[in-house]
């Protein structure tokens, strides 16, 4: 019966780190689209990525 235990440990153990990994990944790119439209949007009002960040209001 201990056999049972551990090997059901083991196989919990081993799950929730591949069910973490593909969130992390699922994550990530969650993130990186969040950021893209934020900076399309941003562009699209006429924002830019310079040093110091400006507003150019003729867009």
């Amino acid at each position: 019966m201990k056999k049972f235990k551990k090997i059901k440990l083991a196989m919990l153990i081993f799950l929730v780190i591949v069910v973490m990994n593909f969130l992390t990944g699922c994550g990530l790119l969650l993130v990186g689209g969040l950021a893209g439209t934020t900076g399309y949007l941003a562009a699209k009002q006429g924002y830019g990525a310079q040093s110091p960040i400006t507003h150019n209001s003729n867009h």
